[in-house]
């Protein structure tokens, strides 16, 4: 059996807060965000924390799981999101209103970008920093806590909506039209290279 390798992190960061959260009977549910988009992987990790999985979720009971997000730095998003999205915060003086795109956010701290969109899902109540101890994001693979009985998330396969008819139909108007450009063009340049061969 192989050992786990050693924690080499922050092991202080990474343990905060775990006394004051009751551990008896918690599952450990590891998400492993290499490769997955943010926001989809962001909302299934605020069901398990609010225990939304389980037949016993009442919404004023806190019975939600341990979360363990490995890999954050290699999350992806859709779109231009990466260079478009902006978060802001205000340090409190007047006009200090800080900005922070979130390419240079990846590059400076990737899991609070996972923190941020898992927060922002949550209800604000009074549930909501108990939810968030719950949460443990590392930005590679390594975690320090191989001795709990971890059990690896799977994530849902992605449901893509059918196309509707009048796009399908446009679409398909674009594809015969490109086609017929093509051939035409085809056909005239077979005709110029006979016209200069005769």
């Amino acid at each position: 059996m192989a050992t786990a390798p050693a924690f080499t992190g922050n092991l202080k960061k990474a343990l905060a807060g775990l006394r004051r959260i009751n551990l008896d009977g918690l599952r450990w549910r590891v998400f492993d965000a290499k490769g997955q988009v943010l926001g989809r992987l962001a909302s299934q990790i605020a069901v398990v924390l609010q225990g939304k999985d389980k037949p016993t979720y009442a919404p004023h009971v806190e019975n939600g799981d341990m979360c363990i997000v490995l890999n954050a730095k290699d999350i992806s998003v859709t779109g231009r999101k990466m260079t478009d999205k902006i978060y802001y915060w205000h340090t409190g003086y007047i006009g200090h209103l800080k900005e922070r795109r979130l390419k240079d956010q990846m590059e400076k701290d990737p899991t609070e970008v996972i923190r941020k969109a898992v927060l922002r899902m949550l209800p604000r109540n009074r549930l909501r920093d108990d939810r968030d101890r719950k949460l443990r994001i590392f930005s590679g693979n390594e975690h320090p806590f191989h001795d709990r009985a971890l059990e690896p998330f799977v994530m849902p396969p992605r449901q893509v909506r059918e196309m509707r008819p009048r796009a399908r139909r446009a679409l398909i108007r674009a594809q015969k039209k490109e086609q017929a450009n093509r051939t035409k063009e085809e056909e005239d340049a077979k005709n110029t290279k006979a016209e200069a061969t005769a």
